[in-house]
This record gives structure tokens, C-alpha cells and sequence, in this order.
């Protein structure tokens, strides 16, 4: 079966919410609780060279883990990076297209974040998107810049993500309408089609024949 080790990896952003670490963990609370103005008050307390660093990041993602666009407008314009990543090289952005916020993804992305930005095993947020389910997340990174037919460390593509667990029939036409290649194989051997009829997804299976993909 294709290797799930990416994978894995998202899975734990969903099924946990980041730890609120000691240093300005009242900032990342009030971030990941949507208290915008609980965070105005706390950033006039916080020096500019701390939001550069590691506590504006982290109250960044936290923020775009949980949708709030607003606190990471707030965030970004104290001096936040848009662009930085945790110890798997995760970035707001990523976490963002996973939870499939489009508004707070176009946020950051109007904000300088990097479209093409990898995690330590490769996955790029259009795999994040993918693997969320949502179409509209997927579209905003594609009309970003976003390679649809970028490969994570084991060689899967978006539409692979996009074909694990979930199999959203509209992320997957808007990845093919984007140009993605229905026939490449990853590391294991696994093509597109291969897993669409692994996984039962009928009407996706139709989508990529009819897109003249193969399963061998």
C-alpha cells in the first residue's frame, strides 16, 4: 500500500491542537481562541523582536490552525512571520489548507506566505488542501502559484493526498482541470486510478478513466 509516513503526519494536526508552550502562551491561547482583542492588548505589551521570533510564529499558526483570519491579519502586521515552520517544517499556511480555511489561507498568502514551502518529508500545502477535502482551499493555492504535480518525499502528488481517506470528488476534478498527472507512478508503484479503485471511490475512478488514466 502507499506509504502513509506524510500522512501520518498530517493526521496528527487534526486529531491535536498545538501545545501552548510556557513563553507567551497567554498571546498563543488568545490566538487560537479567536480573542482578537485580547491579542491587541498583549501585543502592545510584547517587544517587536519577540514576534519576530518564535512566539508571533507560533501565535501565528495557532491562529491558522483554527481559522481565525482576522488575529492572523493582527499578527502579521505586528511583525509575524508568515514564513516560518515548526520542527517538522510546518508553516500556518500548511496547517491553514489542512483545516481547509480558504479565507485564512488567502490571508496568508496575501501576507507572503510561500506556496511552495515543504515540510521535512516533502508535503507541500496543496497537499494539505488535498488531503483536507476542500475544493475551494485547493483552488485559492492552485490560483497562488501552487505545482499541482509536486511529488512529497515518496513520490505522491496532490491527487494522491486527495484519494486517501477522503476521496472528495470536486478536489479532485479541480486538480485535474489544473493539469495533474494522472499516471505517475510514487515510490511503491502506486498510480492515481490504482488507489481510486483500492479505495471504492466509483464516480472518481470514472473521473480519472475518462482522463485516460491507467492502474498498471
Amino acid at each position: 500500500m502507499i506509504r502513509l509516513t506524510p500522512l501520518l503526519l498530517l493526521i496528527g494536526l487534526s486529531t491535536c491542537t498545538r501545545e501552548v508552550v510556557e513563553e507567551g502562551s497567554d498571546l498563543i491561547a488568545a490566538a487560537q481562541q479567536g480573542q482578537a482583542e485580547q491579542v491587541k492588548v498583549l501585543l502592545k505589551a510584547r517587544p517587536e523582536a519577540d514576534l519576530k521570533g518564535g512566539i508571533g510564529s507560533r501565535a501565528l499558526m495557532a491562529a491558522a490552525l483554527n481559522g481565525h483570519s482576522d488575529i492572523v491579519e493582527i499578527l502579521a502586521a505586528a511583525g509575524a512571520d508568515a514564513n516560518a515552520s515548526d520542527e517538522r517544517g510546518e508553516t500556518a499556511l500548511m496547517q491553514a489548507a489542512f483545516r481547509s480555511h480558504a479565507e485564512t489561507v488567502r490571508t496568508l498568502l496575501d501576507g507572503g506566505a510561500q506556496v511552495h514551502a515543504q515540510t521535512s518529508s516533502g508535503v507541500v500545502p496543496l497537499m494539505h488542501a488535498a488531503f483536507g477535502g476542500d475544493a475551494e482551499t485547493v483552488r485559492v493555492l492552485l490560483d497562488a502559484g501552487a505545482d499541482v504535480n509536486a511529488k512529497d518525499g515518496d513520490g505522491a502528488t496532490s491527487l494522491m493526498y486527495a484519494l486517501l481517506v477522503r476521496g472528495d470528488v470536486d478536489v479532485v476534478k479541480v486538480l485535474l482541470e489544473a493539469g495533474a498527472d494522472v499516471n505517475h507512478k510514487n515510490d511503491d508503484g502506486w498510480m492515481a486510478l490504482m488507489l481510486a479503485e483500492e479505495e471504492g471511490y466509483s464516480e472518481i475512478v470514472e473521473l480519472l478513466q475518462q482522463a485516460e488514466a491507467r492502474d498498471h
